[in-house]
């Protein structure tokens, strides 16, 4: 079952309206939105049945998908 986020890239993905680099905007907000969401887990915030790191990667799949590298997530990361 797909998760929130993996619709969405989805739905970014196949947009015939959007740009590349439309798409590609919109994937990296959704990247920094999952990246927020794993500090925060880290920093002991409850998120009940957090797939993030799935997320990341399906975003990151799409990104690539794209011509894009994933952003470096920094220390403060996973």
């Amino acid at each position: 079952m797909a998760t929130e986020t993996e619709k969405r890239i989805d739905i970014i993905v196949n947009d015939a309206a959007l740009s590349g680099d439309a798409k590609i905007a919109k994937l990296r907000q959704l990247e920094t939105d999952v990246l927020a969401r794993q500090r925060a887990t880290t920093e002991g915030m409850d998120v009940p049945g957090s797939r993030d790191g799935d997320d990341l990667k399906s975003i990151e799949r799409a990104l690539a998908k794209l011509g894009e590298a994933p952003v470096d997530p920094g220390p403060a990361s996973l």
